[in-house]
């Protein structure tokens, strides 16, 4: 999916290092865990439904 808006956030520093700190566990960016964890907040309050997965061949 083609990513075609930008967000800033101002977050606490906590937030932050949690962030970082997956990202790094991860080996990812920190806008691809912030993305992440955002898309994943939205389905969990039913304001984004899942994107289809695509199946296996």
């Amino acid at each position: 999916m083609k990513k075609l808006s930008v967000l800033t956030v101002r977050v606490e520093p906590d937030v932050q290092e949690a962030i970082s700190l997956l990202a790094e566990e991860d080996e990812r960016s920190v806008a691809w865990v912030t993305r992440k964890l955002l898309r994943e907040a939205l389905e969990a309050r039913q304001l984004l439904t899942p994107p289809e997965k695509k199946p296996a061949d």
